[in-house]
């Protein structure tokens, strides 16, 4: 935590000196937003498909149901899945998401059906795979991105639309976990690093080997990569450095945070972010976290030491609201009449044990983050670049100066540095950039020739 705390100081810091290494010279990207994160404000009713009992004798990872999602494009196959993870308590249990991939061809050798986009899926023997981690969404049943991943203005829409489809566009197969809760029932994981890290891996697992379930939908093993965005690129990185302990059979080239979500464990932070006497969609967040936290941690602590009556009162939407519709719920309170000050030291011990960036990880990792973010603030994800670069992971920073939360969807994917490239390159052998050897990332010595 310590360290966590220093690179979060000192990020800020250097955040507004630093030399523009990193910088990239581009416009905003003004291709229109085709939905972001909190920008559903329509919740799908469950299906019943959600329900399906996971079979006594599953192991993690394993598949144990799929459905088509009605209404996909002929370019596409795209299922919901249902398989195993397990909770921070080592018990097995089910979770949802969903699972694309072209329709024609495998991208093996000599087939070049899975060559559209950036050529990733012309090698191998099987589509390169994807795993992806959705952003900010609410923790309840109907939240999702599995769900109603066609239909505009739903939790499953802001993750299809500007994410999965162009990946798969690209030649690329692509799982998304909905993460715990979501779908199938089970702990709330907002933030929660380890448990959304699980639910990333296991779905992975899940359809890395062709299945009947799923079309026979052929993987190459050795294309592998995490893609998150938001709380999706939090989720990310909590991915990665839980792999090598948790699922040391997947072979992971590389990983890519689109604004990493992150919530320092800092009392100072916390505490001047709970004491907001006005109501933002601060709300929002500090309630999913509070539910998550309580659920994932119940040893250690406890929602009614988070939250103020009026709090606990507001968490109870949590169940039936999602994005945009929950947020317009608890915003109309100010936020420091729901949460309790100062913030539960109980609390901030248990988020010191799951946010990321406390362990080197063996994968390159990609950061991408626009400075005209407002939802991620840059400088907590240049304490995250400090602290990967620190402990020694190969890390590769591009910042937009013009860019917001939303524009960085496209960007990364169709800006050089360009986020797919990055994936592509490390899978055909390239060496993974690096450039923590930048003064802007706190060091004494200067890397030529690197953005």
């Amino acid at each position: 935590m310590t360290a966590i705390a220093a690179a979060v100081v000192s990020g800020a810091v250097l955040f507004a000196t630093a030399p523009p290494t990193s910088l990239v010279d581009a416009p905003m990207n003004q291709q229109a937003e085709a939905g972001g994160e909190l920008d559903s404000d329509v919740v799908p009713e469950l299906r019943d498909f959600y329900d399906t009992p996971m079979p006594d004798d599953a192991e993690v990872g394993q598949l144990f149901a799929a459905e088509p999602v009605d209404g996909a494009p002929d370019d596409v196959k795209l299922y919901r899945i249902l398989y195993v993870s397990s909770d921070l308590q080592n018990n097995k249990i089910p979770v949802s998401g969903i699972y694309a991939a072209p329709s024609t061809g495998s991208g093996s050798e000599g087939d070049d059906s899975g060559s559209e986009g950036d050529g990733s899926g012309t090698q191998g023997d099987g589509f390169p795979l994807v795993s992806f981690a959705h952003g900010t969404l609410g923790v309840g049943r109907p939240c999702g991105i599995s769900q109603t991943p066609l239909q505009p203005r739903t939790p499953g829409y802001t993750a299809w639309a500007p994410h999965i489809k162009p990946l798969v566009d690209a030649g690329l197969a692509v799982v998304g976990s909905d993460y715990s809760g979501m779908g199938a029932p089970g702990p709330s994981s907002y933030l929660v690093g380890p448990l959304e890290g699980r639910g990333i891996l296991d779905a992975m697992r899940a359809v890395q080997d062709p299945s009947p379930l799923t079309g026979d939908i052929p993987i190459d093993t050795s294309k592998l990569a995490v893609y998150g965005k938001s709380q999706g690129g939090e989720a990310a990185n909590s991915a990665l450095q839980l792999a090598p302990d948790y699922a040391p059979d997947l072979d992971i080239a590389s990983g890519v945070l689109l604004a990493p979500g992150y919530t320092p464990p800092i009392r100072g932070l916390l505490d001047t972010v709970i004491d907001n006497p006005t109501s933002t969609t601060q709300n929002m967040f500090v309630l999913l976290i509070a539910r998550s936290y309580a659920e994932s941690y119940p040893d250690l602590v406890s929602l009614d030491e988070i939250l103020t009556p009026e709090g606990i009162e507001k968490a109870k939407l949590l169940d039936t609201y999602c994005a945009k519709a929950l947020t317009d719920q608890v915003s109309d309170v100010p936020l420091n009449q729901l949460v309790k000050t100062p913030v539960s030291g109980d609390l901030i011990r248990a988020m010191s044990m799951a946010m990321p960036g406390t362990k080197r990880i063996p994968t390159p990792i990609g950061i991408w983050q626009g400075l005209e973010d407002v939802t991620i603030i840059p400088q907590f994800t240049h304490a995250q670049v400090m602290a990967q670069c620190a402990l020694g992971t190969t890390t590769f920073y591009v910042r937009y100066p013009d860019d917001d939360h939303g524009s960085m969807n496209y960007q990364a994917r169709e800006h050089q540095p360009s986020a797919l490239d990055y994936m592509k390159n490390i899978w055909d052998g390239e060496p993974a950039p690096d450039n923590c050897a930048n003064r802007l990332l706190g060091t004494l010595n200067t890397a030529p020739a690197v953005n």
